[in-house]
């Protein structure tokens, strides 16, 4: 079997979808190969597949995502045009996209995956993807042999929303790199911040920033967490500024650090050096920071809602994030009850254990190999 890998998700910085892309293919490929197969992959960003063993068919640089709204078109364009073009020339037996981009010409053979259905739950944040959902997304439904989804809510939601059928849609659970995400015994971030729990992902108004400023306000009343930060990464300008323009006049926000983008290299200490991570999200496809911070010994907060506490289990502290005084009380529940977070980074050892990107691709490869059509 040829398997055919639309990644031009995929861009030189990648957050969620791209960090998904590069480990599912690369654990992919090798289980692939050890069973007779070949894979081609479709991508604008070559580097992460360079040791690979898979052709690489490099496409427009504008297919990646730090192009915008512009590289959404081009990748509808792309999809619609050239990847019928492209697997019908490489004889590819099956497509599996790594998003919920697919083409309505050219092979029936395509599996997609869902990650969430952010735009149809908040369609004011995602206006352009909301028309994709809607309109789009039932006619690739037609040409899908299936759904691949990375939670049981999420599966949930795209059976209520598309009326598509709960036997034909897959789940394969996201997961974090094993090698890289573990405790960091280097205090940088301790010795520069001091105490500080971190806030990962502050990209759009559902990640809830907000509250979790909030509720740091409330610890900064009392005078024994007068010193207490909250480092925040990973963030949107155009979001953070609003954030900043609510709260700048108030004396806490000197305890706000904006950290921007931080290098893959330092995730792991500036999860192990905080007094925990908090997710106060109120919608999740999946959620890999808790995961990540789990491995690092960073005990989390997290929201009691959609997919967190299927992925979280029981090693988390959840709270109702629409309640900031609910927040609040978990995260002075972090500085004072040392018992606790031992507790819970103990659970969230052995938690993450349960997420593996060899397993997920194990399951990945098996359903691929049933849709595909022919073997070897």
């Amino acid at each position: 079997m040829k398997i055919g890998i639309n990644a031009t998700i995929l861009g030189d910085k990648p957050t969620g979808l791209g960090i998904y892309t590069i480990n599912i293919i690369n654990e992919l490929v090798t289980q692939a190969y050890g069973e007779g197969h070949e894979v081609v992959i479709y991508t604008s960003h070559k580097e992460p597949f360079t040791n690979s063993k898979a052709e690489v068919r490099e496409v427009s640089k504008y297919t990646s995502p730090k192009y915008g709204k512009l590289a959404g078109m081009f990748r509808f364009i792309w999809n619609q045009v050239m990847l019928p073009f492209y697997s019908t020339k490489d004889k590819v037996d099956i497509i599996y996209s790594t998003t919920h981009h697919g083409s309505f010409f050219g092979k029936d053979s395509q599996i997609l995956t869902i990650h969430d259905t952010l735009p149809l739950i908040f369609p004011k944040q995602h206006k352009l993807q909301n028309y994709y959902f809607k309109y789009i997304i039932p006619l690739l439904l037609r040409k899908t042999k299936g759904l691949v989804t990375v939670s049981n809510s999420t599966k949930d939601d795209l059976v209520k929303n598309f009326n598509y059928s709960n036997s034909n849609i897959d789940i394969v659970y996201n997961s974090y790199n094993k090698d890289h995400f573990k405790y960091d015994v280097d205090e940088k971030y301790k010795n520069e911040y001091g105490r500080y729990f971190l806030f990962v992902g502050a990209s759009y108004p559902h990640k809830n920033l907000d509250r979790a400023l909030e509720a740091l306000k409330e610890l900064y009343e009392n005078e024994d967490f007068k010193d207490v930060k909250i480092l925040i990464t990973g963030g949107r300008k155009d979001y953070t500024d609003i954030i900043i323009e609510k709260f700048q006049q108030y004396s806490f926000f000197e305890n706000v650090v904006l950290l921007d983008y931080v290098p893959f290299n330092e995730l792991p200490k500036l999860y192990s050096n905080a007094i925990a991570l908090v997710y106060p999200s109120l919608y999740e496809g999946f959620g890999i920071p808790p995961i990540e911070a789990m491995a690092c010994m960073c005990p989390t907060i997290v929201s009691n809602k959609s997919s967190l506490p299927e992925v979280c289990g029981d090693a988390s502290i959840y709270i109702n994030p629409e309640d900031k005084n609910d927040i609040y009380k978990a995260m002075k529940k972090m500085l004072v009850d040392k018992k606790l977070r031992g507790e819970l980074i103990e659970r969230g050892l052995l938690n993450c254990e349960r997420f593996q990107w060899d397993k997920s691709a194990s399951e990945l490869l098996k359903l691929l190999n049933e849709k595909g059509g022919k073997a070897g």
